[in-house]
């Protein structure tokens, strides 16, 4: 059987793949700015037409952030049908065709993150070599648009599954806590409640990380193997069986990352907050924002990237055994 990476080794070479390309992570980054922007114009726009209808401050409706300010432009025209159906159709139609597009970078994305592990050789042994390193750098425009050609198709009905899991996941979230909810108004289950809704939030955490998980994976085997969805499943179950403690590791590290980076995002905003206030000082708070925001934005997707080139490097040693990887199992 195929000997797997180690967990340092697969993370480092990761890393290593996806900064040789650092220009797919600005592409990554600004497919999904754009297409929350975009999100945020039908939401916008919603606000300033109950802003105009109830008379209300537009800066007040929209202080609480976008998604609250969607929830408050349904709730205000649930008695107005054709306006509350022209925002549901504008949002609806700005989410799948932005989700669309950013399915399709990542199939650009991973068509090159395929080639440039192919080509990376081992980068992740000591001394570091920039002449390997280099070679590993092969983002270009035109193989960038093959790729997307070549793997579009197949993403965007991924993606599709994708959004699909979601929404199922919601469906059975909210069927259980109002189920729930109604069975405590009998006084029998109504301590039944929070723990109800404890472990159905639990439930629906894991089953999306689970979700996104395999929807990562598959993007990976679909991309290395130029295989259909169907034909990818079988063979992520097959990898699985191998190779779950590597993959569960590579996903337990980045997460913990995530989270930290996540914390620490959260104080920095917390700490810009408190010197706004100050006099003068309150001035560079906005360009100090909108850098915390670039530089949050694409750490985030460098991380994401290199997890995705982890799985990546992990699934070809798996296939190609005999490229004859350097380190032994993880242990």
């Amino acid at each position: 059987m195929a000997s797997a990476l180690r967990l340092r080794a697969a993370l480092k070479r990761g890393a290593l793949v996806t900064a040789a390309n650092w220009p797919l992570v600005a592409v990554q980054f600004t497919a999904d700015s754009l297409y929350k922007l975009a999100l945020a114009v039908p939401v916008i726009g919603g606000t300033f037409m109950v802003a105009v209808l109830v008379g209300a401050d537009m800066g007040g409706l929209l202080s609480d952030g976008i998604r609250a300010a969607a929830g408050l432009v349904v709730e205000s025209l649930a008695g107005a049908p054709m306006a509350l159906a022209s925002f549901v159709i504008a949002l609806a139609l700005v989410a799948v065709v932005g989700a669309a597009v950013t399915f399709l970078a990542k199939a650009g994305t991973l068509a090159l993150l395929v080639e440039g592990e192919r080509a990376a050789a081992d980068v992740q042994r000591a001394p570091f070599r920039y002449d390997v390193f280099r070679r590993a750098s092969v983002t270009d425009a035109d193989a960038f648009l093959r790729g997307v050609r070549r793997l579009g198709p197949r993403y965007l009905r991924l993606g599709g599954a994708l959004i699909s899991g979601y929404v199922l996941i919601g469906v059975a979230y909210l069927a259980v806590v109002g189920g729930a909810y109604r069975l405590s108004e009998h006084t029998a289950w109504s301590s039944a409640w929070p723990l109800i809704v404890l472990v159905a939030t639990s439930g629906g955490v894991v089953a999306i990380v689970l979700v996104s998980l395999m929807y990562d994976l598959l993007q990976v085997i679909i991309a290395y193997d130029d295989c259909h969805i169907v034909e990818a499943t079988r063979r992520l179950r097959v990898f699985l069986l191998h190779d779950a403690r590597q993959v569960s590791g590579i996903f337990g590290v980045v997460l913990t990352l995530v989270v930290l980076a996540t914390a620490a995002s959260f104080i920095a905003t917390a700490g810009l907050g408190l010197v706004a206030w100050v006099p003068l000082v309150g001035l560079i708070v906005f360009p100090l924002q909108a850098t915390a925001w670039l530089v949050r934005g694409l750490l985030f997707e460098y991380v994401g990237l290199a997890e995705v080139a982890a799985y990546l490097s992990q699934y070809r040693q798996f296939v190609e055994p005999e490229r004859g990887e350097m380190s032994p199992p993880m242990a």
